[in-house]
């Protein structure tokens, strides 16, 4: 009964007010008289907060909730009135696009354009000007001047990168991390926790409604590795706003997914189950800011904090058990049903000892079976032990993370606790290696940071 009470409170999603909205980035690239504008998608604002003049279905605003300086080529600050601002992807949640119209174009000469949303945080991000060519347009096949040398081609424009870094495991859609040791007159060891959740197809044109393919690896080279876990899936997955209004503490969080189909295996296949999983994530961030150097009368972040919630479940059946159950012998496992909350914690400290970023994490995962299921017992043995339990399985991760460059770090990592299939437990176990890690860019991102 306790068991069935904990599964039910700890299964009911997280739900709570979410920090206040950030800005993504910002660019020109159209009139110049236009700026577009993204949010993060973890905390898209209402539409009724950015839009101006407001709608017929919000309350009427007397300015637009956005402060735009345009630095010429004197660096002299000037202030643009903006006129409107509208909503350029619908639904936002899924674009997180603002266009603003500006009363007046931006001189080709800038500098520097600052973008503040106008809310309690006042988020803002910066447009530097790109680098342009001196010399007066010259009419197609012109005659060369005598005495002069014909101008080369100008370089075409390099492409913008399809992904960027991402701030968290959670949100990386590669994740690649590892140690590796050469040796002398035997094997290496290694170890590995990987995973890659790629889209692979989008049924909207915001793609906030994806289908992924998904996969995960821990483990190493020890015949009785530590972890050991390998799965796979196919999962629909949808990010939508973690904003309504009235604002409360009731609302929808901010991504939800289902891995319809996935197998979950051990390093050599003597257990091996087929497995679905639907689970909801709720997040909540604040950015702690402080005077930016870089820019006199400005803010810059100096430490992000974030927590994520996730409820879930795991139903499926057991296709292969070749260990030898010892508490239980001949008994088999067959279908299956977990309970599965997690919480996943983070302190970002970026642009610290010249390294881009410093990360701490702390992540914990109960999976919390309603049959007996596989556990490998390695306390105070010398060979696991097979044993048939329901004991709610345990998962605990901290990281340290010092990043070299936005997508490469050293890591220091401590783990305890088991991963299915096999629930071999790790007691303890520490390591220190390489990470490397992206996201795919939103596909709504028409902006320069």
């Amino acid at each position: 009964m306790k068991k069935g009470v904990a599964c039910f409170l700890l299964l009911f999603p997280v739900l709570a007010n979410a920090a206040s909205p950030k800005l993504h980035s910002a660019g020109m690239g159209g009139p110049a008289n236009e700026i577009y504008v993204e949010f993060e998608l973890k905390g898209v604002p209402v539409d009724c907060a950015v839009e101006f003049p407001a709608p017929a279905t919000c309350p009427p605003v007397p300015a637009a909730p956005w402060t735009i300086v345009v630095y010429d080529s004197s660096l002299h600050p000037s202030v643009f009135e903006v006129v409107k601002s509208v909503i350029t992807g619908t639904p936002f949640a899924g674009s997180g696009a603002v266009t603003l119209t500006l009363k007046q174009g931006v001189p080709r000469d800038y500098k520097r354009i600052d973008v503040t949303f106008n809310q309690p945080d006042y988020s803002h991000v910066s447009i530097e000007a790109k680098p342009t060519g001196t010399a007066p347009p010259v009419e197609a096949n012109a005659p060369v001047p005598a005495g002069t040398t014909p101008a080369a081609a100008p370089a075409a424009a390099p492409k913008k990168s399809s992904i960027e870094a991402a701030k968290t495991k959670d949100e990386a859609n590669v994740y690649l991390s590892g140690t590796f040791s050469p040796a002398s007159g035997s094997s290496p060891d290694y170890s590995t926790d990987s995973k890659v959740n790629w889209p692979a197809y989008y049924f909207d044109k915001t793609q906030s409604w994806a289908l992924a393919l998904a996969a995960t690896v821990q483990t190493d080279n020890k015949g009785s590795a530590d972890p050991d876990g390998f799965t796979w899936g196919v999962p629909i997955q949808h990010v939508y706003s973690s904003l309504r209004e009235p604002v409360t503490l009731w609302n929808w969080p901010n991504s939800a997914q289902w891995s319809v189909v996935g197998m979950e295996l051990d390093k050599r296949g003597k257990a091996v189950n087929f497995i679905s999983a639907p689970s909801i994530t709720r997040g909540f961030y604040h950015d702690f800011k402080g005077p930016d150097k870089k820019r006199p009368g400005l803010e810059a972040v100096k430490t992000s904090v974030a927590i994520d919630f996730t409820a879930g479940v795991e139903f499926g059946s057991n296709l292969r058990q070749d260990f030898p159950i010892k508490n239980r012998p001949g008994e088999q496992e067959g279908a299956i049903f977990r309970g599965v909350p997690s919480a996943t914690a983070y302190l970002d400290i970026p642009n610290v000892l010249h390294l881009s970023k410093i990360t701490l994490s702390s992540s914990y995962t109960a999976r919390i079976p309603t049959t007996d299921e596989l556990f490998l017992e390695t306390r105070n043995t010398k060979n696991p032990i097979p044993l048939m339990s329901s004991q709610t399985r345990h998962w605990v991760q901290n990281t340290l993370q010092f990043n070299i460059t936005e997508l490469v770090a050293i890591q220091i990592k401590h783990q305890y606790g088991t991963l299915p299939p096999a629930f071999s437990f790790v007691q303890n176990s520490g390591s220190i290696g390489l990470v490397y890690a992206f996201k795919k860019k939103s596909p709504n991102d028409k902006t320069q940071k």
